[in-house]
């Protein structure tokens, strides 16, 4: 025999009610209602209140008062379950699954998926089960406004403890989606953390998101611990397709938190070891003036690195042509500190890099780099000179590793520079090199250069200092650095004219005949230099005071050995 229907009867003094009276009505009217209109129309104004309460639509208030309901005699309750509560068919409630996704994003309501999770065969579509927040129901039962715990973060600290209990336990919730939900919603809610803010600039996507405050959250609670990449993976993304295709991104240093320079990949001798760390960017990010606690750069040794200080310049006289001097002088005036600030916070007001890259390109011996090392004496700059000899190393992935510790320790450098130095890079063309293709190519030979190559691409476009790049090889240079150096300078072997004014620079007593013979000879400074330092032995060793035009002339045919077929060897001494 069927249990008679209740009765609706009006309540005088409804606002009287205390909010679980309300639930406690509607939950008593929905039981067999079989959703109907009249029964809608009849628990309105409790809906309303409850709606009210929540900031939520009455719907969603309805839905919410039964899962409550539900609740307190089922841990957890499915589609059916509803469905067999208000005594309708499953799919006339399937339309209001949406809303109780709203409840989920409020944190009212929490749901998992016990089969999937289980990895049980899925044999219907209403897997999913809910049940309600502890929290929102304790607070119902004081009539207090439910403040989810994610809007407690006081601090960083605090925001990543948060972040850590939530993926911890991840099982809770239904799928990716809803993790990413909240995860948002914990974002939005803690604005007041200049961290979040400053994450805002990368736009990063779900994924991306997840994995970085998960790894922040792992390096604040342990920051000397190393993680390994395909556990933290895995881990964040069971689904094996997923995990593959994440893991894969970085190995080919392609994951957005690479481009932004936000994580940084070190692998290990086999591809399953490799680990993952936050770059000392991330680290400055994430704890702001703390940094130096936690960043553990180390100065590099002078095998690898050579830093030169501006004062221990010594100037030399380079010489050029009218055209070419304006070039330099734009470089100069581009360099000097009271112009530079106000230029790149210019290029910074229109959104633009303010990274200066420059190349000096062109024939070998034309003074490329010593005009980087007159531009450091000009402008104060102290040069922080990469010997790319150790830039590339036969050990896989040392190589990465010691490119990105020259660019880590040089933002160092410049973050404590009053006038931040240049970063040389010497014959650029051994690290600036083509991607390599072909099937001729050893795999991991091609793999590591070409991920050499995406290295310095992203490092040059996020330097924040000057960089300035020398080669004699521009044409081996892969095609996407050139959009990356602002300034290019071609240098050319010097006219008559300007190689007349660098001997009379360099031997001073020669006359106006042997210097109209000698600007004859097509040759770059460095070879009148050269010339220069033989005759200071001729000088020193036998007392000959003035070497005579053929002895220079000799010297210079020795500066062109291998240059020219058929000639006999001309010897040191005359």
């Amino acid at each position: 025999m069927n249990k008679p229907k209740p009765v609706f009867v009006p309540i005088a003094n409804i606002s009287d009610l205390s909010l679980i009276e309300h639930i406690e009505i509607i939950a008593k009217f929905g039981h067999d209602s079989e959703f109907s209109k009249d029964f809608l129309e009849t628990i309105q104004p409790h809906t309303a209140i409850v709606a009210e309460h929540y900031d939520i639509t009455e719907i969603q208030a309805l839905f919410f008062s039964i899962l409550v309901t539900i609740n307190l005699q089922t841990s957890s309750i499915d589609l059916a379950e509803l469905a067999n509560f208000f005594n309708v068919n499953c799919i006339t409630l399937a339309k209001y699954l949406p809303d109780i996704k709203q409840l989920i994003n409020k944190q009212l309501v929490r749901a998992t998926a016990e089969e999937n999770r289980k990895r049980r065969r899925q044999t219907n579509l209403n897997a999913e089960e809910y049940y309600v927040n502890r929290d929102a129901y304790e607070a119902l039962l004081k009539g207090n406004k439910f403040v989810p715990e994610s809007c407690k973060a006081a601090d960083i600290f605090d925001m990543m403890k948060i972040i850590r209990q939530m993926i911890n336990n991840k099982e809770e919730y239904l799928n990716d989606a809803d993790i990413f939900v909240e995860l948002n919603a914990l974002v939005k809610q803690n604005q007041h953390i200049q961290f979040l803010n400053d994450l805002k600039v990368y736009n990063l996507d779900d994924n991306a998101m997840l994995i970085y405050l998960f790894l922040c959250s792992l390096f604040l609670n342990e920051p000397e611990e190393e993680i390994e990449l395909m556990r933290a993976i895995h881990f964040l993304f069971p689904d094996v397709r997923n995990s593959i295709k994440i893991r894969k991104q970085f190995m080919n240093l392609e994951h957005p938190l690479q481009h932004h320079d936000l994580l940084a990949i070190e692998k290990g001798s086999f591809k399953l070891d490799s680990s993952i760390s936050l770059t000392d960017k991330s680290i400055s990010l994430l704890v702001g003036e703390d940094k130096n606690m936690f960043i553990r750069t180390k100065m590099p040794t002078n095998k690898q690195f050579n830093i030169i200080k501006a004062e221990d310049i010594i100037e030399k006289h380079l010489f050029y042509s009218e055209d070419e001097q304006k070039e330099i002088d734009f470089i100069i005036d581009t360099l000097k500190p009271e112009n530079y600030q106000s230029l790149m916070k210019r290029l910074a007001d229109e959104g633009l890099p303010t990274g200066l890259c420059i190349l000096f390109y062109g024939e070998a011996g034309t003074s490329k780099t010593m005009l980087t090392y007159s531009l450091a004496k000009k402008t104060g700059r102290d040069i922080f000179d990469f010997k790319l000899s150790e830039g590339k190393s036969m050990y896989y992935g040392e190589s990465q590793k010691l490119i990105k510790k020259a660019f880590d320790y040089y933002r160092e450098m410049v973050e404590k520079s009053k006038v931040a130095p240049i970063f040389l890079l010497n014959e650029a063309d051994a690290l600036l090199n083509k991607r390599s293709a072909g099937d001729n190519l050893n795999h991991s030979v091609q793999h590591t250069d070409n991920e050499l190559v995406t290295i310095l691409l992203n490092e040059f476009e996020s330097l924040n200092g000057v960089l300035i790049a020398t080669t004699n090889l521009e044409n081996q240079f892969d095609n996407s650095f050139y959009r990356r150096f602002l300034i290019k300078k071609k240098f050319e072997k010097p006219n008559a004219e300007v190689r007349k004014k660098i001997w009379a620079d360099k031997i001073p007593w020669l006359d106006q005949h042997e210097l109209d013979e000698l600007s004859k000879m097509e040759v770059t400074g460095a070879i009148i230099e050269n010339a220069q330092r033989k005759i200071l032995l001729q000088q020193a060793l036998y007392g000959i005071e003035r070497p005579d035009l053929d002895l220079i002339l000799n010297y210079l045919e020795e500066e062109n050995l291998g240059k020219t077929q058929n000639r006999n060897r001309i010897g040191f001494i005359k």
